[in-house]
């Protein structure tokens, strides 16, 4: 079920990816549909007592709406790093690596937030499942996207052969 899962996220994302210039509704679309299909993996890899049920799946649904505003951030560097593979300056490069840094904080420190928030209503294993979950979609979702896009030196390299 979850290889299922994981291959719907890599088609997702190589959607994403063909995009040249994603508009807001593409973007939205995109990330409610990868927020469900997190969900649905989330489900299956997270453990939950009755009583903790009902409260984990409230604050991990407030998770996923503030989380998707650094997704869609996330698409559009993705883009822009796209974009800028035909003018590269050190200054461009610079501005994107900086820009990656601040998304990759913000992702990370919702999912601090989150992993309290969970901890306090639920307990620390129920805080911990999320978390070991969450960073396991994250990685396996930016793995696949990373192994889509080609390096600035791989399109270097290309464009000299």
């Amino acid at each position: 079920m979850l290889k299922k899962i994981f291959l719907a996220f890599i088609f997702i994302e190589a959607t994403v990816i063909s995009y040249a210039q994603t508009t807001d509704a593409e973007a939205d679309a995109i990330t409610n549909l990868l927020g469900v299909q997190k969900k649905e993996a989330m489900s299956k890899m997270v453990s939950l007592s009755a009583k903790d049920s009902g409260a984990f799946w409230q604050i991990y649904d407030d998770y996923t709406k503030k989380s998707m505003m650094t997704a869609k951030e996330r698409i559009r560097l993705y883009e822009n790093t796209a974009m800028s593979y035909r003018n590269l300056t050190p200054a461009i490069a610079d501005s994107l690596a900086i820009k990656y840094f601040k998304n990759r904080n913000d992702q990370e420190k919702t999912l601090e937030e989150y992993y309290a928030k969970i901890k306090k209503a639920t307990n620390p294993v129920a805080a911990f499942q999320f978390y070991q979950s969450e960073l396991y979609l994250l990685t396996q979702i930016r793995a696949s996207i990373m192994q889509q896009i080609p390096t600035y030196g791989e399109v270097q390299l290309a464009i000299k052969k």
